[in-house]
């Protein structure tokens, strides 16, 4: 049966799918900043593992690494932050159209144009078949289709950030637990288990922890967030829901606090996301049935 809520209709419109392919090609852009600096920490650890840190080689690829980081810092990484910061303003753009919400331009500043939006869009490679139904939509009253909406941004984003924060944080202790075993395996000494082992893996040591460090903080502040929203969809008199204009206020400063949090960081990699997609969605949909027969439309 063909969902007809205007949530539904909404995000399945020409525009809205413009704008999502759009918002995929940004985020691209922006990963592959991210991986190439992630290949790269990661060839130089290891070309600095193999060669040691006394050789001509070994001086050779510590120049590289400066280098690398100095190319990074001046071109990667302003070149990724644009794209950063234009998905972000997209995903806003999706998401005010989608939920009927006021534009914040003090916080988010001017929409890109259309000619900017469909520039981008072309360049998206795939179905659309993975972008359709982008919210899991609840035929429950208002305002709790909103709500509901708000809270999948904040509870799910927050779930696949942690298991790629834990995953990170798991790279770094087998990385530096193998570095130990060896070590004693070979009779090697602490000297050498700074010098031959963690200074030449350091830019990777510290991209892991870097990745740990601002997913922890972007799922704390999301979670922090979804206990009020949540909050005010399980009481039925809250203000939110019982005093006239109350709900855009509330729902604007939910969607402020997205806007931040993707400001800092990129979505994950879309493999990633469609590994755990089916059983994620799976739990939502359970949420979405509960909330239709607590708050039924009348």
């Amino acid at each position: 049966m063909t969902n007809s809520h205007p949530i539904a209709e909404q995000q399945e419109s020409a525009a809205a799918m413009r704008v999502l392919k759009a918002i995929a090609v940004a985020h691209l852009r922006n990963q592959r900043a991210q991986t190439l600096s992630l290949c790269v920490s990661i060839v130089l650890a290891v070309a600095g593992l193999l060669t040691g840190s006394g050789s001509r080689y070994g001086t050779a690829i510590t120049l590289g690494g400066t280098l690398w980081a100095a190319l990074y810092m001046g071109v990667m990484a302003p070149w990724a932050e644009r794209y950063l910061r234009i998905a972000a303003t997209l995903q806003e753009m999706f998401d005010v159209a989608v939920l009927g919400l006021p534009w914040n331009s003090v916080a988010v500043g001017n929409r890109i144009g259309d000619d900017e939006v469909s520039r981008l869009s072309r360049r998206f490679r795939g179905g659309e078949d993975r972008l359709r139904g982008y919210y899991l939509v609840v035929d429950a009253a208002a305002p709790y289709d909103v709500l509901f909406c708000l809270e999948q941004n904040l509870a799910w984003g927050s779930r696949i950030r942690l298991r790629f924060a834990q995953l990170m944080f798991g790279v770094l202790v087998l990385w530096s637990t193998v570095g130990v075993l060896l070590t004693l395996a070979t009779g090697g000494t602490m000297s050498r288990l700074v010098t031959g082992w963690f200074v030449p893996s350091l830019g990777l040591l510290l991209l892991c922890l870097e990745m740990y460090r601002t997913q922890m903080t972007s799922i704390q502040e999301r979670l922090r967030v979804l206990g009020l929203v949540r909050a005010v969809i399980d009481d039925p008199t809250s203000p939110v829901i019982t005093t006239p204009d109350a709900l855009p206020r509330f729902a604007r400063q939910v969607q402020d606090t997205l806007y931040q949090m993707r400001r800092l960081q990129p979505r994950l990699p879309a493999w990633y996301f469609r590994r755990y997609h089916d059983q994620d969605k799976g739990d939502f949909q359970i949420r979405m049935r509960e909330l239709e027969s607590r708050f039924p439309q009348s």
